[in-house]
């Protein structure tokens, strides 16, 4: 996998990678990837697999939201969990995660399922595994990402005393968990809401007010919150 790191990683994150590559797990996932790679088609694209570790420094991060793996649709992986490039149709989960997005804050509908925004505002957006055949949800589970998407929010709660989480679902709720006690952070906020698939949203994820109980958790602690506001869609006039 070393060829699929960019150069574009953040320099905060280089020493987090270098430990991975001396760790037993890495040489296995690597293997198993590039024959993906090499056999199937698999997403997100070679150069979008670790895009999440290319725009935000680990000490930059305020909040992070964990998704279990890829879109396995075309065109829709991009490198952030539950984000699709703009012009894409959204996906049911993130389609939900708007209305309670719009109803929690007040905000108009999203111009795009792009969640880069989001991104710049400090989210870290990442998976529990950062590929997936097409068509076939779940099928680089327990290879190895998981172990490395622990150490990677481990680390960054060891550099990063602001950073806290939604967690949508329990799997991500799991994650975050043993990321936090794996690491030295003290009572990071943790919001955890059910996953906003169509098949658990009634089931309290609408109505559960993720972004602003973050918010007014992360205030109450004396950390940074996220300003959540994205692009808005164009209104359409009638006249």
């Amino acid at each position: 996998m070393d060829k699929f790191l960019s150069t574009r990683i953040k320099a905060g994150w280089k020493p987090f990678f270098d430990s991975q590559k001396a760790l037993p797990y890495w040489d296995a996932l690597q293997e198993f990837v590039e024959l993906e790679y090499q056999n199937h088609t698999v997403y997100p694209p070679l150069n979008k697999v670790f895009r999440v570790f290319e725009s935000l420094e680990p000490t930059d991060v305020r909040c992070i939201i964990i998704g279990q793996d890829p879109y396995h649709g075309p065109g829709q992986a991009q490198g952030l969990a539950f984000s699709v490039p703009a012009g894409m149709k959204l996906p049911p989960s993130l389609r939900n995660i708007f209305k309670e997005y719009q109803s929690d804050l007040g905000f108009a509908e999203p111009e795009s399922g792009d969640l880069s925004p989001w991104e710049a505002a400090g989210v870290f957006l990442i998976n529990s595994a950062l590929t997936v055949r097409q068509s076939e949800a779940g099928s680089h589970a327990k290879k190895g990402w998981e172990i490395f998407t622990k150490n990677a929010l481990t680390f960054l709660l060891n550099v990063n005393a602001h950073a806290g989480f939604i967690c949508f679902g329990a799997p991500a709720l799991k994650t975050a968990e043993q990321a936090i006690a794996h690491s030295t952070a003290t009572t990071p906020t943790v919001i955890a809401t059910p996953h906003p698939s169509p098949l658990s949203a009634h089931r309290g994820f609408f109505g559960s007010k993720p972004f602003t109980k973050f918010n007014a958790e992360q205030l109450k602690k004396g950390r940074e919150s996220v300003p959540w506001e994205l692009p808005a869609a164009a209104q359409t006039s009638l006249f």
